[in-house]
């Protein structure tokens, strides 16, 4: 990879269904992550994402590319930018920094509308 590489866009989908078992997984029983009613009484549109179910998929564009068979992650940092509702996701990113040990990405998860919801730094170290 070089800086300035783009990775190719992951394209899913995250349904309420997978907000429960992320809830559950993670055991985040916060209302907020399934609770429509309250939700939408407390003004928002809809049910909110968790935040790490976002950053697990901007790692998983990244990994893509850079596989765990070769490639570590080795840091991470995360900026949530605007709440994420159900629905479409994009995730992708550009190489900002490479060399032959070290590769760091300037991650970005996109909403249905194309709206930035949140942005990573991603930095990944070659398995040795």
């Amino acid at each position: 990879m070089r800086v300035g590489d783009e990775l190719a866009e992951l394209v899913l989908a995250i349904s309420r269904s997978d907000l429960i078992r992320y809830c559950g997984a993670a055991n985040d029983l916060v209302p907020l992550h399934w609770d429509q009613d309250m939700v939408r009484a407390a003004g928002y549109p809809d049910v909110v994402v968790n935040g790490w179910l976002g950053c697990a998929h901007l790692c998983r564009a990244a990994t893509r590319v850079l596989t765990p068979d070769r490639w570590l992650l080795a840091r991470y940092a995360v900026r949530y930018r605007q709440p994420l509702f159900p629905g479409e996701v994009r995730c992708g990113g550009t190489v900002a920094r490479a060399d032959t040990e070290q590769v760091v990405v300037d991650a970005w998860l996109r909403d249905g509308s194309g709206r930035v919801v949140t942005t990573g730094q991603l930095e990944f170290g070659r398995r040795k």
